[in-house]
This record gives C-alpha cells, sequence and structure tokens, in this order.
C-alpha cells in the first residue's frame, strides 16, 4: 500500500494511474476504521480499479471542539488494518487541508433534516472537505455507507451540482450479531449494548407494522416514548421519510427508510432501515403499495 501525504504527489500519482486506463475507486474516512469500513474497501477492490482511502479528522463537521480533540486517532491501527484489506493508496492529509473556515453552500431541505436540525453546521462541514477531495482526486467512484444515508444524498447533490463525474456507491450497513450498526463511536457505551440494542429493534419493528398495513404515522410518538422510558437519554428523531429527498410521506408513490437518532450516556447514534415495498400516507395511515 501506498502511503501518501502531499497533495502533489496523490495528483501525480492519479495522473500516472490514469495512463494506463485506471479507474479511482475513493473511500473517504475520518480514521478509527472498524469492519464497516473495511467492507468498502473490499467492494471498492477491483480489476482496473485503484483503492485509494482518506483518512482526515474533519474539525469543521463538528459541532463541539470537545468531542473534535476526543475523536480517536488511530494511524497505526488504521494502516495496518488497509494494509491486511489491500487497499492501494492511504492519503493522510495534513491539518491545514481545508480551511478553518467553514463555507457557506446551499444544501437544500435534506440537509436541514433529521442530523441537520441539532447539528448546526455539521454537513456544511462534510460538504467542505468532500468538495475539496473531490476537486484533487477526481474519482470515478466514491464508496459511502448506508447508516449516514441523510450525508450521501447531500453529498449527491454536491456533485450534480458541480457537475462531477464521479458516482456514489452505497453499500449496505455492517451489523454485529446483535444488529447494532457498527460506528466508531460504540466503543464509548460499551456498557450499555442493551440501550443500543433498542435502535435497530424499533427499527424492525417499526418496519413490521407498516408491512402488516395501516400503520398510523402518529405511532411513532409512542416509539419515542417507549425507548425513553427503557432507559434511552433522549430520542432525536424518529421519523419515516422519503428515500429520494427525505421528504415526508403522502399520497404519491414512494420508497421510504425509518430514520432514529438517540443520545445514550451522552454519545449520539444514528441508524436507518428500508421498507422494501413502496408506501403512501392516507388519512395518516402508511400503507403499502404493489
Amino acid at each position: 500500500m501506498l502511503l501518501i501525504k502531499k497533495e502533489k504527489q496523490l495528483k501525480d500519482e492519479i495522473t500516472n494511474l490514469r495512463k494506463f486506463g485506471k479507474k479511482i475507486n475513493f473511500i473517504p474516512t475520518m480514521g478509527n476504521l472498524h469492519s464497516g469500513h473495511l467492507s468498502l474497501v473490499e467492494k471498492a477492490k477491483k480489476k482496473d480499479h485503484v483503492c485509494l482511502v482518506s483518512i482526515f479528522v474533519n474539525q469543521l463537521q463538528f459541532n463541539d471542539k470537545v468531542d473534535f480533540r476526543n475523536y480517536p486517532r488511530t494511524i497505526e491501527k488504521d494502516q495496518f488494518l488497509l494494509s491486511e484489506q489491500k487497499a492501494d493508496i492511504l492519503f493522510l492529509p495534513n491539518s491545514d487541508f481545508i480551511s478553518k473556515n467553514i463555507s457557506n453552500y446551499n444544501l437544500g431541505d435534506e440537509s436541514r433534516k433529521l442530523c441537520g436540525k441539532d447539528r448546526k453546521g455539521h454537513f456544511l462541514g462534510v460538504v467542505s472537505v468532500i468538495l475539496r477531495f473531490l476537486k484533487l482526486i477526481e474519482p470515478d467512484y466514491m464508496f459511502l455507507g448506508e447508516k449516514d444515508f441523510q450525508q450521501t444524498i447531500i453529498i449527491n447533490k454536491l456533485i450534480n451540482f458541480y457537475n462531477f463525474k464521479t458516482k456514489i456507491k452505497v453499500l449496505p450497513t455492517i451489523r454485529n450479531s446483535k444488529g447494532i450498526a457498527i460506528s466508531s463511536r460504540n466503543q464509548f457505551i460499551k456498557n450499555e449494548v442493551s440501550l443500543i440494542q433498542l435502535l435497530p429493534q424499533t427499527l424492525i419493528q417499526i418496519k413490521k407494522d407498516v408491512e402488516n398495513g395501516g400503520f398510523e404515522i402518529k405511532k411513532i410518538n409512542h416509539y419515542k416514548e417507549l425507548l425513553e422510558k427503557k432507559g434511552i437519554e433522549k430520542v432525536n428523531y424518529l421519523e419515516i421519510l422519503k428515500v429520494k429527498n427525505l421528504e415526508h410521506l403522502n399520497q404519491n408513490y414512494s420508497m421510504a427508510r425509518i430514520f432514529i437518532s438517540a443520545t445514550i450516556s451522552g454519545v449520539r447514534l444514528i441508524d436507518n432501515i428500508l421498507i422494501e415495498r413502496g408506501v403512501i400516507l392516507v388519512g395518516g395511515k402508511v400503507e403499502m403499495c404493489d
């Protein structure tokens, strides 16, 4: 695996690879890698494709300076894992890779929902660094995880707005044996497994309720209350939204996902699940469509 820290070296390497007809598969990360990240690497390794992984802890997407300082930096371990997975290039940019002043982009309604409601500036921070990577690398494909589904929609809009040729590959969330979505944040609340497990359990139960027909959308509030009664510190959101644009359900047929975010022992977690058939909202009830 080639380790690159300088932008010019990366640019030169990419230019050379393209001369040989290679395509660039890019995976942006903040390090502290886990099996979710490594599943992206596995999928990004293809014949005539180069798997390029970046590790950059982006200060702009942290709302809390303490959270940023405490984010685990595990570079040596990450390098070992990526080398074992046979990634081709690891790019480790310097801390001044992007300006410390956040740029102002119009990210649309999608950025003001779910995590955008109470994580002020988060998606502007994400977009700032992703735009920087896109201009530098110009990847053919960018591999992202389904757990951060809202982020994938916003990045896709950014790509379309700037007419990049990059295509996004969104891969399934990796879960442990208890159904919990693998996340770097889970390590901070190892003793709260039973509470973390309530998130995927709630998603699955609501999905079953919807599939059984006649699910009253107001019942979402019942699930929120139930989670907090069981010990969840705070349910940040629990919603059923359209896959395409994160709009609320209406009488128009659409594919939908159930999204949840909860705070447990001060740690914010997110998860989501797809409803595999299209739905409509009629008279306050979610109905399945053939």
